[in-house]
């Protein structure tokens, strides 16, 4: 594509002028700073994991795709794990490989009576399999968000409006970097006004500490689960965002950005805990809901199959036990390909 928009290449610019480091390579896992990052755009449209996966080998036919349909449970002979059961039908596999996502593939599973003792039982479900695993360590990046107005129109976006990216530390004494700021070239819906010109640092936190919860209320899986995120919860995440807040206003009091006439709205003079609070948003990067492990609260094991039971494996985020320090998207697709590999390996 054609390069970022110019206010986020000023926020670049203000990045560099306080002092942070200019990247080479951001997204390639061993630097910290701040740069464009790659993106999954072909031929000017963002590319999913369909486009590049499951489209060019449709005709195989060893491959049936359903779609506009409802999986209703998982079928269980004993202890084994033998089919499907959707809208139109059941389907019989030799093994099923469960990929409905951190939320789905907990739903599913605790619908068709794989969890906890206590949430299947209120939920009216029979249990199939006990494993209190399942449905806990649901944790995700929260986002807190600086938005500025600017003197000057921001120009229209040329990608997915956050193409320039940073990698810090919030503490010098740490490991690695634990903080995200994200440049965005629209300004995000505010507390003070709709604003006509302009943009939004985003601060999200990349090592979360905090864990939510997720439980069904019913057997049906088109009745919407019960979610507690539980951001924020330990407070070493509100130091990290808090510290990152300070950094993400560096910038945007730079001189850089002083060219734009870029002045903040919002928190603004609000108490910043109470404000990353109320208006944090999802990055939409939830994991851990069928954690990967050997303990009591893991669901699966390093083969991705499911403890206790037999031909059922899980294949998404929902497996990942900590949350790593990126966007979760390549994280999934190497996943997805290493479950093949193993799948492959255990014919």
């Amino acid at each position: 594509m054609s390069s970022p928009n110019e206010t986020l290449l000023a926020a670049l610019d203000g990045a560099i002028e306080i002092g942070q480091r200019r990247a080479h390579d951001i997204s390639g896992g061993l630097e910290e700073g701040f740069a464009p990052v790659d993106l999954n755009i072909v031929d000017d449209r963002r590319q999913s994991a369909a486009d590049a996966y499951l489209t060019p080998v449709l005709d195989r036919p060893n491959l049936t795709v359903v779609t506009g349909t409802t999986v209703r449970r998982l079928v269980f002979e004993g202890d084994r794990c033998v089919g499907v059961e959707y809208d139109a039908g059941t389907v019989r596999a030799a093994e099923v490989v469960l990929s409905a996502g951190t939320i789905g593939s907990a739903q599913l599973l605790m619908c068709s009576g794989v969890g906890p003792r206590d949430v299947l039982g209120d939920a009216g479900v029979e249990v199939v399999h006990e494993l209190p695993g399942v449905g806990r360590n649901l944790h995700d990046h929260p986002m807190v968000l600086l938005v500025h107005r600017t003197s000057r129109p921001v120009p229209p976006s040329r990608g997915p409006h956050g193409e320039i990216q940073g990698l810090i530390r919030s503490d010098a004494g740490l490991d690695g970097p634990d903080l995200q700021i994200l440049f965005i070239d629209v300004p995000f819906p505010n507390p003070v006004a709709p604003l006509e010109n302009g943009f939004t640092i985003g601060i999200a936190p990349m090592t979360p500490f905090s864990r939510g919860s997720m439980r069904i209320t019913s057997g049906d899986t088109t009745a919407h689960p019960v979610l507690d995120p539980g951001y924020f919860t330990d407070e070493r995440d509100m130091r990290a965002v808090l510290n990152g807040i300070g950094v993400a206003r560096e910038i945007g009091r730079s001189t850089a950005l002083a060219a734009w006439g870029a002045e903040e709205v919002a928190p603004g003079d609000r108490a910043l805990p109470e404000y990353a609070r109320q208006h944090l948003i999802s990055y939409c990067h939830p994991v851990g809901t069928c954690a990967m492990g050997e303990d009591e609260a893991s669901v699966v094991d390093s083969e991705l199959r499911v403890h206790g039971l037999l031909g059922l494996r899980v294949a998404d985020a929902s497996l990942i036990p900590a949350i790593p320090s990126n966007n979760t998207n390549a994280t999934v697709y190497a996943i997805a390909e290493r479950a093949a590999e193993i799948i492959t390996r255990s014919r």
